[in-house]
């Protein structure tokens, strides 16, 4: 190979790095001239190959905590019905990780991310959005499901009510802002669990 074949590689191998580091730069810099006036350009060549859903010069923490439960409508002997106590699934995610010097956070991060994706799906009368709002809500049932199994304390499950529980995160002692006392809720109505919702798990 030819040192001038060498040299124009190196050149457009450069280029390319260069112009893949100043784009990603761009796409997670704060505002300025250069990424308004090309955001369509930025965001054509980052998304979606390089998305990025965290930012490096501005990180934006979660400012609530977030609980999720859900309680179980069982039917046993004799086709008696009966309705569980809330199980805080978020609590048992939790308590899981509590003390583990390498801790994963995927069921926790599956859980969380299933509800939010539900829950920006689904109006406030709890309306699935179209068909986005359909395969949310049924992916969440899903992993709530895969969680609690077919059964709950010998007897089948035949439907599932989740709920969210949400805190405001107390600001730092040296701010001086009241820490907010209020928790909110939002509470599904209850969905009915057939044999196709535990399918493939």
């Amino acid at each position: 190979m030819s040192i001038g074949l060498l040299a124009s590689t190196a050149v457009v191998l450069a280029t390319a790095l260069l112009v893949h580091v100043t784009m990603i730069f761009l796409t997670l810099a704060p505002a300025n001239v250069l990424k308004t006036r090309d955001q369509a350009l930025i965001d054509s060549y980052v998304q979606p190959e390089f998305g990025q859903d965290w930012k490096l010069f501005a990180p934006n923490p979660k400012q609530r905590n977030d609980a999720i439960g859900v309680r179980l409508r069982t039917t046993g002997a004799h086709r008696v019905q009966h309705v569980s106590g809330w199980v805080n699934l978020t609590d048992q995610d939790v308590t899981a990780i509590k003390g583990d010097p390498a801790p994963s956070h995927t069921s926790q991060n599956m859980l969380r991310i299933a509800w939010d994706n539900s829950e920006a799906l689904h109006g406030p009368d709890n309306q699935p959005k179209g068909v986005r709002g359909v395969v949310a809500g049924a992916y969440l049932k899903r992993i709530v499901l895969q969680r609690v199994g077919h059964r709950w304390r010998g007897e089948t499950i035949t439907a599932v009510q989740i709920a969210g529980r949400y805190t405001m995160v107390p600001p730092p002692s040296w701010t001086g802002e009241e820490t907010p006392d209020t928790t909110t809720y939002r509470v599904l109505p209850w969905w009915p669990v057939t044999g196709q919702d535990y399918k493939g798990l």
